[in-house]
């Protein structure tokens, strides 16, 4: 848990640290694309600069030609007096105080946004600085994050294990729990049955009557055995008597001694297969008594 804690506090670090990067970055795209704004009204500028210059030139050479036509004195209606009234030299004052006014007010506007072009300028500048060494930093923390999501989910993953464990446990100890009270209240009818003089349950008398009788078939096949296990005699009669030690002496013998007979019993021997032909007949060893 404590783990799993400081992965989150670490991440939400992260996450902060990359909205304020991302936030750069849209304030430099934002500032990039004001620039590009600006390219086109400055070339349109530059046409309208160079056709002024243009009119210009031409305004002048016409004003040298009427200057020339007013020089000649030959010509007739070389000049044409204006109407209308002209101002004072007061009235010319005051309007060219005003107009100088004007013009200096405009030179500040123009000093403040040519002093606040400079400063985005260098911020632009800075931050597209910073943005350009926070793209390693920035792989580093992406990196940082997805190490720390993947042992954040092997955490989750084994915790949810060991509650699955845990669930497993508390419904195997509440069903033995629920065993225990069974064997306990059938523990307590048992001893109330023994003190009125009845049997434990009627299940156990069952049993109990199963066990005796198996007891019961046990002894009779014990003692059935036994009496398979006692010799037989002739007649039929079972004995326990100990065999004679003269019982298998043949009577009619001049050796009155068993034959005994080793290895080579005699035994009825088999058909002959086919392969007899590459079988060598055996020849026995004379017996010595």
């Amino acid at each position: 848990l404590r783990l799993t804690t400081d992965g989150n506090i670490e991440m939400q670090a992260l996450e902060e640290e990359t909205c304020c990067l991302q936030m750069i970055t849209k304030e430099e795209e934002r500032q990039t694309a004001l620039s590009r704004k600006l390219v086109p009204c400055q070339r349109r500028l530059e046409g309208e600069s160079t056709m002024l210059q243009i009119q210009l030139s031409e305004c002048k050479e016409r004003m040298l030609e009427l200057e020339k036509a007013l020089e000649d004195p030959g010509q007739e209606n070389r000049a044409r007096e204006l109407e209308g009234n002209d101002p004072s030299p007061v009235e010319l004052i005051q309007k060219i105080e005003q107009l100088e006014v004007g013009l200096a007010e405009r030179e500040e506007l123009l000093l403040e946004k040519d002093l606040v072009f400079e400063q985005v300028t260098r911020l632009s500048q800075r931050i597209r600085a910073k943005a350009e060494n926070g793209k390693q930093d920035t792989l580093q923390l992406a990196k940082k994050v997805n190490e720390l999501q993947g042992r954040i989910k092997e955490s989750t993953r084994r915790m949810m294990a060991v509650v699955s464990e845990l669930s497993m446990r508390q419904a195997s100890a509440m069903t033995l729990q629920q065993e225990l009270k069974e064997r306990e209240l059938f523990l307590d009818t048992c001893h109330r049955r023994l003190d009125q003089g009845l049997p434990p349950s009627e299940d156990l008398e069952l049993e109990w009557q199963h066990i005796l009788r198996d007891e019961q078939r046990r002894q009779a096949d014990q003692q059935e055995k036994d009496r398979e296990e006692r010799s037989q005699l002739p007649s039929g009669v079972y004995t326990t008597a100990e065999a004679r030690p003269n019982a298998y002496i043949p009577l009619g013998d001049t050796l009155p001694l068993p034959k005994p007979y080793g290895a080579l019993a005699p035994f009825k021997p088999s058909e002959p297969g086919t392969n007899i032909r590459h079988i060598r007949k055996p020849e026995p060893k004379p017996i010595e008594i």
